[in-house]
């Protein structure tokens, strides 16, 4: 008999599987997978998102490289159907749904030493860069049920249109990454993944996100978003070495990032939870990569960055700050 879903909210086995997009404007169902490997400072976010009433996939693969280079490759296929995640080579294939998972990935990236060109010149910096093949083997086993950051599966706390549907999940992934003539193998390294579906508007969002694992086992999923009228809402959800998710009620970032290139300031989240005293997750950013979605009216810099934490706690995490640039 097949397993039980592995899951706390409304979403089950059924949910991984894609969905009838119904000629929505700027349906998205995406897809992704973070890592961070504290030991070797690998790190990854592998991305399929399809937008079938846009008449594309897009699909991002992105490796942080221990030194701080990057390994990227970032590109769009020609489809008009939502029938599964795959594109230029990258994978995904829910091979027992609520557990477990295979990544493949068959092809180049450009190695990008200096990531702060992303920002405002990543053609050139693609360009310029050199190709390298990539190959990627892995296996996501999840470690923690489907759970959801919103009662109502919403994917972000406030106004933004990212998506009406969406779960999250933390695992781990084991397998191989080649990058040229370098190979890395993974064995239970940390991992989170997202499955969301929806409208989505990247420029419509203003706050921050972040995902990370403590010394204790403890792992969070954290959201802020900044309304129009500037009040700061928060969701997630915080999940203890026991398995239990407690709703986050707080989360804050101080920090004065507003959209620069580069940024060298200590990543310092404030997360109060349910039932659990505040968590403070202060530390150092390992790995810093800017990258700038246009819209005709407005432009966002998403800022994705691995982490360390320190302060008494200890772990380490990824996060993303996405701030309007015009």
């Amino acid at each position: 008999m097949p397993a039980e879903p592995f899951t706390v909210c409304k979403y089950g086995a059924d949910a991984e599987s894609t969905h009838a997009f119904g000629g929505i404007r700027n349906f998205n169902e995406s897809m992704y997978f973070n890592f961070v490997d504290p030991v070797s400072q690998l790190g990854g976010l592998v991305r399929i998102g399809n937008r079938p009433t846009n008449g594309y996939t897009e699909i991002s693969v992105q490796l942080t490289l221990p030194g701080g280079a990057i390994a990227f490759r970032a590109g769009r296929v020609e489809s008009t159907t939502n029938d599964g995640f795959s594109g230029q080579g990258l994978e995904f294939i829910i091979t027992e749904p609520t557990r477990t998972a295979t990544i493949r990935y068959r092809n180049s990236v450009a190695r990008i030493t200096h990531p702060s060109m992303m920002a405002e010149h990543g053609r050139i910096a693609l360009k310029n860069a050199p190709a390298e093949e990539c190959d990627i083997e892995l296996t996501y086993t999840a470690t923690s049920p489907l759970f959801v950051t919103n009662s109502d599966g919403d994917c972000t706390p406030g106004e933004s249109t990212i998506a009406t549907d969406h779960y999250e999940q933390f695992g781990h992934l084991s397998g191989t990454i080649r990058v040229g003539d370098r190979t890395w193998t993974l064995e239970k390294v940390t991992s989170f993944r997202d499955h969301s579906w929806g409208p989505r508007e990247w420029a419509s969002y203003t706050g921050e996100w972040s995902a990370g694992w403590l010394a204790d086992g403890t792992a969070f999923s954290a959201y802020g978003e900044y309304l129009a009228s500037g009040i700061r809402v928060s969701a997630g959800a915080v999940l203890t070495p026991d398995g239990v998710a407690h709703r986050v009620t707080d989360f804050k970032m101080l920090t004065d990032y507003a959209g620069e290139a580069i940024y060298t300031g200590r990543h310092v989240a404030v997360i109060q939870a349910e039932g659990l005293p505040t968590i403070v997750a202060d530390g150092s950013i390992r790995h810093f990569v800017p990258v700038t979605q246009r819209t005709e009216d407005r432009a966002v810099r998403i800022a994705q960055m691995t982490y360390d934490l320190a302060g008494g706690v200890g772990g380490w995490g990824v996060a993303e700050f996405l701030r309007p640039i015009r």
